[in-house]
């Protein structure tokens, strides 16, 4: 008997690179393309509508991240089987997402060569990572994640604005702007606040 065709919904806001994703899937054996999506909330519709075997999913939407949209989708069923595009091979991102409950992070830049790949292996069951990923996961592992406040501070920093100015925005003192970011440097490695807004951004936590 031959087994049932794997079906699969794509969601990403460039309708171009969406095209080409579906192209390529649907051009497999075995693969069955059942909806695609341009933003989060439609994704998710047509998901609790389908109910797909296996969601490939953009990691930045227009009114979604991946994580929120990965976490929607298990609340609807709790295995969904998704797997996360990105241009970021940021850890942050990436542990983010996994632990909202993807079962795949895959780079863009790998999709000719890996994506029908990892569709087959999360439909059964297995997890995939890229491997540039992976290996910053590994580099990261143990660090201090940073708290929702030093993240505040350091977009912050990334629009342009003095300690003041933040803690204004922030509505706490100026003082404790420069513990939070200090803190946040600290837990970074970085030696100024610049770096540090570096290495955020590098690493994902400021997509």
């Amino acid at each position: 008997m031959t087994p049932a065709a794997i079906r699969l919904i794509v969601v990403d806001d460039h309708p171009l690179f969406r095209a080409g994703v579906v192209a390529m899937l649907a051009a497999e054996p075995g693969i069955l393309i059942v909806g695609q999506a341009g933003s989060g909330q439609e994704g998710v519709e047509i998901f609790r509508d389908m109910r797909p075997d296996v969601a490939v999913v953009d990691l930045k939407l227009p009114d979604m991240d991946g994580d929120e949209v990965v976490g929607a989708m298990r609340k609807i069923d709790p295995m969904a089987r998704v797997i996360v595009l990105t241009t970021y091979g940021g850890d942050a991102a990436a542990r983010r997402t996994l632990a909202a409950g993807a079962q795949g992070y895959l780079l863009k830049t790998s999709l000719a060569n890996d994506l029908v790949g990892v569709v087959r292996a999360v439909h059964g069951g297995q997890h995939r990572i890229s491997a540039e990923v992976a290996k910053r996961l590994h580099e990261h592992r143990g660090d201090e994640s940073l708290t929702e406040r030093e993240l505040s501070v350091l977009r912050g920093v990334a629009a342009g604005l003095e300690n003041k100015q933040i803690a204004q925005h922030l509505g706490i003192g100026s003082n404790t702007v420069k513990e939070h970011l200090s803190h946040a440097m600290a837990k970074l490695r970085a030696t100024n606040r610049a770096h540090a807004l570096s290495i955020a951004i590098a690493r994902g936590y400021l997509d």
